[in-house]
């Protein structure tokens, strides 16, 4: 970035007749920007612009110093140059979105090359905004106060679902786990007391009903421990390991085909899938896939398609899950969360309801993101894009 861009920073915030101090207030004291160029006289005119606004700015100058200085005091929101030597600002946000602890920080652009001026190219890489160069301090003041209050709806609208989810523990964990377990018991002394005097029919039906019962347990649990883990620290192997192309559509696959079993819907199943490789584990997607897929199932009609359809292009891995079920409001969309389930009174469902709250952390937790888009009466189509190895070998390497 040429020098003459940081006088003219200046000058227009100047001209403007703003006082170059202001009184920080409540709003913004306290809130650490980090700020990443290998430009280190713009560098310091940003960091002096918001530290006079009465944030704490911190500068790196290139994606390894700003990660490292990330990972100590974990800043509230990072302004990124695109366009650094070395790592460049796409892949350090992957790096970013890929850690737990620092997945949820707001993550804004900047640059100044027209080669890098796609601000769609960054959000699909989970960017939260984009600057271009040259702007003024009004329109940066204004661009870091608008994705912090942002970041504190979201932060209150995760409590609030922890709330909701603390709240019906109590009253919904034991239903799920003993109903399943009764029944396992139940059917189990049955056949024990009665098995000599039953048809081998009668006899199938019930290791039917103990298998089904079963797995409803298993699946409690499972995804009941799997959230809980998703909440404590990051996994200790690299988040970088890619799946073949062929094992992402096998575990997709897989997934879906464990919902179709689940509510005896093979035959309403639609799998259009391509491969690619993805950065994510395999019993990771296999139950994004099912919990997709198993939402679509327990809200559209038996008889009615489920398609899960499968892509990529030069950065993103894309897996859409469409069912023509009841759909959803814009309202519940926006409320979906663990043990949120809409209308129960009306549509009657077994389950805690973690399968979306799940995926929309294992996503997070891959550097991905999770769109649902519905209509109601007329169904739900859910959106997941991961980013994949190739796309992070050649964002690493563009300078």
């Amino acid at each position: 970035m040429p020098t003459s861009i940081t006088s003219n920073f200046r000058d227009v915030g100047e001209s403007a007749g703003e006082s170059p101090i202001r009184t920080p207030d409540a709003g913004t004291r306290f809130r650490t920007i980090e700020v990443v160029d290998d430009d280190k006289p713009l560098g310091d005119v940003l960091t002096e612009g918001l530290e006079a606004h009465g944030y704490r700015a911190v500068f790196a100058p290139d994606a390894t110093a700003a990660w490292e200085m990330a990972r100590t005091h974990v800043p509230d929101l990072i302004l990124c140059d695109i366009n650094m030597p070395g790592k460049n600002g796409h892949r350090l946000l992957q790096d970013f979105r890929a850690d737990p602890e620092l997945a949820d920080c707001q993550f804004v652009f900047m640059t100044g090359n027209t080669v890098y001026a796609r601000p769609r190219v960054g959000m699909d890489l989970g960017a939260d905004d984009f600057l271009l160069k040259p702007f003024t301090l009004d329109t940066l003041v204004s661009c870091v106060a608008a994705r912090l209050n942002r970041a504190t709806i979201s932060r209150h609208r995760e409590e609030r679902i922890a709330d909701q989810l603390k709240g019906c523990l109590r009253s919904t964990l034991p239903h799920e786990f003993f109903t399943p377990l009764s029944g396992i018991i139940g059917l189990t002394d049955l056949l024990e007391e009665e098995i000599a005097t039953m048809e081998q029919r009668e006899i199938r039906n019930i290791l039917h009903d103990i298998r089904r019962s079963s797995r409803r347990l298993h699946r409690t649990l499972r995804n009941y421990l799997q959230l809980l883990g998703l909440e404590g620290p990051a996994q200790a192997k690299s988040p970088w390991v890619a799946l073949a192309a062929p094992t992402t559509v096998e575990a997709v696959e897989a997934g879906a085909r464990i919902a179709a079993e689940r509510h005896d819907r093979l035959d309403d199943l639609l799998l259009e899938l391509n491969g690619a490789n993805v950065v994510i584990e395999p019993s990771a997607l296999s139950l994004l896939a099912e919990e997709l897929a198993d939402n679509a199932f327990s809200f559209s009609p038996t008889g009615s398609a489920v398609r899960l359809h499968s892509w990529s292009d030069e950065r993103s891995f894309h897996l859409t899950v469409e069912d023509v079920g009841r759909g959803m409001s814009p309202n519940q969309v926006r409320d979906v969360g663990a043990f949120q389930q809409f209308e129960r009174e009306k549509f009657e469902q077994q389950g805690l309801g973690l399968g979306l709250e799940l995926v929309r952390r294992l996503v997070r937790r891959y550097g991905g993101q999770l769109r649902l888009e519905s209509t109601p009466g007329h169904g739900t189509t859910s959106r997941v894009s991961l980013p994949l190895s190739v796309s992070l070998s050649h964002l690493a390497k563009v300078d």
